[in-house]
């Protein structure tokens, strides 16, 4: 028989206070996203475009299956998800990996859609979606074996705050993985100053979330993580993800789904995004780290 889930999910939609962090949020990736569907199977994530791989699925579902295979999941993992999006990456997992997952997400449209998904997929014993903030964990000290985020902690407010989290939740040694932007190097001159105002700006990420990698990796030793590994991969993923949406057929679906002006609004953020990567500036990373054994903090 399979274990049952740490909690009831909450069924309630939180009430962010009106012009807070998580309510610009929550709109901004709430927008058309009703619409979605089975649209690049659900999944909302960069994607590792490994081997000459031209196709979205497959290299969405390559980046959560190289995280989770890195932090050592299997079917007695108990993970939090943060950030999950439509859920679609937490079906796979649950179903590849046979863990039990709790699923959270500050946007309820994730949510619900999230929802949805799982029972639609016959697994809502294992998948539970919670509507909630990355900061403010809704979680007992040392729930879960392994926590993951996939791309949502650059816009966490702040990145620091969802690490003690994260440390809180885990037990003593658990695990953390993270697929990640930060600074490859700090802005030299104007037209860097500039493309990193801009990305930061259209993706909702707090300034002191611009880490170069020694900052990162101090922050995670600072909260307690020992084992800290992490690997520039930028070139493996953001093109990958820019070109896929290039795409014609990528081009004449999105209006249909997310209307004209958030499409033509998701390309000017796609090409900074990829401009300020082709700078040098940014870079996208897979982090692994762990919490000691010993309850010490």
């Amino acid at each position: 028989m399979k274990e049952q889930p740490t909690s009831a999910p909450s069924k309630d939609k939180k009430k962010w206070q009106i012009g807070s962090y998580e309510d610009r949020v929550q709109r901004f990736y709430g927008w058309g996203v009703e619409n979605y569907g089975d649209y690049h199977g659900g999944y909302l994530n960069f994607g590792l475009w490994d081997d000459g791989n031209t196709n979205y699925l497959v290299a969405a579902e390559h980046l959560i299956s190289t995280l989770a295979t890195r932090i050592g999941l299997n079917k007695k993992s108990k993970l939090l998800d943060v950030a999950c999006g439509l859920a679609a990456q937490d079906v796979f997992m649950a179903t590849k990996f046979g863990c039990q997952i709790d699923a959270i997400d500050v946007t309820w449209k994730h949510v619900s859609l999230g929802r949805a998904r799982v029972d639609n997929a016959e697994l809502a014993a294992a998948v539970r979606v919670h509507h909630g903030s990355a900061t403010k964990l809704p979680f007992a000290n040392h729930t879960f074996t392994h926590v993951m985020g996939i791309e949502g902690p650059a816009h966490f407010d702040t990145r620091e705050d969802f690490f003690r989290e994260a440390y809180r939740v885990l037990k003593p040694g658990g695990t953390m993985g993270l697929s990640d932007y930060i600074l490859a190097r700090k802005p030299k001159g104007l037209l860097d100053r500039i493309f990193l105002e801009a990305a930061c700006f259209l993706w909702h990420a707090p300034k002191e979330n611009r880490d170069t990698i020694p900052e990162y990796e101090q922050k995670l030793l600072r909260t307690g993580f020992t084992n800290v590994r992490v690997d520039a991969v930028g070139e493996r993923v953001i093109p990958g993800y820019y070109f896929e949406n290039k795409r014609p057929e990528t081009r004449r679906a999105l209006p249909k789904i997310r209307g004209w002006f958030a499409t033509y609004g998701g390309a000017v953020i796609d090409y900074v995004m990829y401009k300020v990567f082709r700078l040098g500036v940014i870079e996208y990373i897979l982090v692994t780290a762990e919490k000691p054994k010993s309850k010490n903090k």
